[in-house]
């Protein structure tokens, strides 16, 4: 007994078998997340490791030759690079693709783990991460009002992003533009000398003086009392009465050498909302979480809980969104499926010309892509452009096979058996092979990019893996719910019975079609060579097509977004750095397609201050007159004639923390001198490419730099280590 005969004489399994896949398909589409691309884990592994106020040179020999020597061992590696900047130390590991990003992961965290003593003792813990898509920020909030800088940190840190780390898929809420309160001791030199006093003897009163102990506990008789040696001091006030040391029996305090401040870090970022001072707030979501729920629930918490309570004075405004994005797209491709489903039931009661055969031949459409959904949701992706673009592709597919066995039944109700049972076990039965083997050959072609390899594979596997199941689905509702429906609901006209003026018009189309294909095939099959020889010809000439045809990764759409990237020279402060980003700033504002813009400096663990970025969000579509990629070649013309800044804009990156342009160059040598001048010689001549736009160097090593040079002999001589030297003051003129 064949499928088609099991399912027509147990109808209900046939019915259940659809029902499952209508089931499991809508609850996995209630619960299938939503994000602009798949989930993909890149073979990169970054170790970024701060040691504050370090020189590059210091941060190389130090921090960056200790990881790479750490790692380099770990199997599977293809590649290491670093960057050794001022305080900062990153290397980033790229491994081959057939390499378990999790394993690599634990390998190289065991790898830095067995060599942390081998870092400077001031250097903070490495930071291992995986580098992934969507690693940067999905969302950026601004928090701007009259108040000072260190109350719109404290309400960011302290209320806004505690109520914003709980929302589930939340990874991390990151604070940009963020100084933290610090209690900063300013030394008078001259005080401390007419007072003998020496920065050492500051250090040991604060590490004597300022400080916690476990206590233990105190057990006498029936009673045990817990010890509590808190002897630090918790005011800016108390701490400014703290002995730093005893000269002629009285004792000198820290007030009576310095001012002791309630203040905050270093002035190393900023950042600002359309050229106002802000506190940026970036939400980073947790991997393959879904980007669109978590946004909902941050407007959600903005409307409820945030914005409500909300001091005085003060505003918050959503900097950039990337769901807007997501939510066009994934809507755009929705309302293609919802036409492509509309349009081929259309055809199809165009050609066959019934009403209960076209429903017969569309049942098979919602059916099969909620197997396919179904299979999305148990597989673990999630709606985005690859399976979105799988179930459109399907629609065209899945009714295939369904009209053939419908077309095959319809003939054999006409012609051989008017019994509607028979007709269909017997129509059905007839083109059973016909139909497996059209599946076969469809899932060969779409499974095999299952085991396509590279980044491509793995942006390409959920398509696949997609369109498979659907296509299977499709043949398995082909055998067991059409022939079912056929042998149930199918109507066959008599060719004797009356039709409309619709039906015999479209009749007379068919024909005539029918006769053009007919003399067609006899032209193609008395002249064959000739026919052989032209599709030869148009075949390899796709070879040329293909060979001269443009090629990129992903290709250029027009987001609304994108980033400008700027640089000032190396050792401007964040004061010169700052008067740059105003120049850009004014540009932006004056910039009629541009809706927002974020600016920030010193972002990141870095905190570069020469270094920015600005997240430019444009009008909508219909809003303005040019495309992103024309603002782009438009901006980068102008930023270009910005004085004194290196400047550039480019679309935002797919990979979290990577730069976006679509060309770069990787120069390597044994020599650093050697590589930094033929570096500048590259950037030189590209520059002189028709077409180029900036070109950007990472290696600087023009950093300026103050080098102490220490006598030892007259150290020596005045008992003064060197330790000691570089841990003194010493006032700049």
């Amino acid at each position: 007994m064949t499928l088609p005969e099991l399912s027509i004489k147990r109808h209900v399994l046939a019915y259940m078998i659809s029902g499952v896949m209508l089931l499991f398909g809508l609850i996995g589409y209630d619960r299938i997340g939503v994000d602009r691309f798949p989930e993909i884990e890149f073979p990169l592994i970054a170790v970024t490791t701060v040691l504050p106020g370090a020189s590059p040179e210091i941060i190389d020999s130090s921090i960056t030759n200790v990881i790479e020597g750490a790692v380099n061992s770990v199997p599977g590696i293809d590649f290491i690079s670093s960057e050794s900047s001022p305080g900062v130390s990153t290397v980033v590991i790229t491994f081959k693709l057939t390499k378990n990003i999790d394993v690599a992961f634990n390998e190289v965290q065991a790898k830095v783990n067995q060599n942390l003593r081998q870092l400077p003792l001031d250097a903070e813990p490495p930071i291992v991460a995986k580098v992934e898509v969507g690693a940067s920020p999905i969302m950026w909030l601004s928090l701007t009002g009259n108040r000072t800088l260190q109350q719109l940190n404290q309400y960011a840190n302290n209320v806004i992003r505690k109520r914003l780390e709980t929302i589930d898929g939340v990874g991390a809420v990151q604070i940009g533009g963020r100084r933290e309160r610090t209690i900063r001791v300013n030394l008078d030199l001259d005080l401390m000398a007419a007072n003998q006093v020496t920065a050492q003897d500051i250090q040991q009163a604060f590490a004597g003086e300022h400080a916690q102990f476990p206590g233990g506990f105190l057990v006498g008789g029936s009673t045990e009392l817990l010890v509590k040696l808190d002897l630090e001091y918790h005011t800016p006030e108390a701490l400014s009465q703290m002995i730093v040391r005893y000269r002629d029996g009285a004792p000198i305090r820290l007030s009576d050498v310095s001012d002791v401040e309630d203040g905050l870090a270093d002035f190393r970022s900023m950042a600002r909302y359309n050229g106002v001072p802000n506190v940026g707030i970036g939400i980073v979501k947790v991997t393959g979480s879904n980007t669109v729920a978590i946004i909902d629930e941050v407007y959600k918490r903005l409307d409820e809980q945030i914005i409500p309570q909300l001091p005085p004075g003060m505003q918050i405004q959503v900097a950039s969104d990337d769901s807007e994005l997501i939510r066009e797209i994934v809507q755009s491709l929705q309302d293609h499926l919802v036409e492509g489903a509309l349009l081929a039931a259309f055809i199809v009661l165009l050609f066959l010309r019934s009403w209960r055969g076209t429903f017969i031949i569309a049942v098979a459409i919602p059916i099969s892509l909620l197997a396919a959904v179904a299979t999305i949701y148990l597989a673990g992706y999630t709606f985005n452009t690859m399976t979105l673009l799988a179930l459109l592709l399907l629609i065209g597919v899945v009714v295939d096979d369904a009209i053939v066995v419908l077309e095959n039944i319809y003939r054999h109700r006409q012609e051989v058996n008017p019994d509607p049972e028979q007709a269909a076990i017997s129509g059905s039965n007839q083109v059973f092979f016909a139909v497996v083997a059209t599946t076969l050959t469809l899932v060969s072609i779409f499974a095999s990019v299952i085991f396509l390899g590279g980044i491509i594979g793995r942006f390409f596997e959920s398509f696949a893996v997609t369109v498979t199941v659907g296509v299977v689905a499709s043949s398995i509702v082909a055998l067991t719910l059409t022939p079912v429906l056929c042998a149930r609901f199918l109507r066959v006209r008599r060719s004797d019975e009356s039709r409309g003026k619709i039906y015999h018009r479209l009749d007379v189309f068919f024909l005539k079609m029918n006769a053009f294909y007919e003399q067609a095939l006899a032209y193609a099959l008395s002249h064959r060579w000739r026919v052989l020889v032209i599709s030869s010809l148009v075949v390899l000439s796709s070879g040329f097509f293909f060979a001269d045809i443009q090629k990129e990764f992903v290709p250029a759409e027009d987001e609304g977004r994108f980033v400008i990237f700027f640089r000032a020279p190396l050792g401007s402060g964040i004061e010169t750095t700052e008067r740059y980003m105003s120049d850009i700033e004014s540009l932006l504002s004056q910039y009629d397609p541009v809706r927002s813009y974020f600016t920030a400096i010193g972002l990141g663990r870095a905190g570069e201050v020469n270094r920015g970025l600005a997240f430019v969000r444009l009008k909508a579509r219909d809003e303005r007159t040019i495309s992103q990629q024309e603002v782009l070649a438009d901006l980068r013309q102008r930023l270009k004639a910005l004085p004194g800044v290196i400047a550039f804009a480019a679309p935002p990156s797919i990979v979290g923390g990577q730069r976006g342009e679509p060309l770069q160059f990787v120069l390597k040598g044994t020599d650093l001198n050697t590589v930094a001048t033929l570096a500048a010689e590259l950037q030189r001549r590209l520059q002189l490419v028709d077409g180029m736009a900036n070109v950007d160097l990472d290696l600087q090593m023009n950093l300026p730099q103050l080098e102490v040079e220490v006598n030892r002999d007259l150290a020596a001589d005045a008992g003064v280590s060197a330790a000691e030297i570089a841990f003194a003051d010493f006032p700049v003129e």
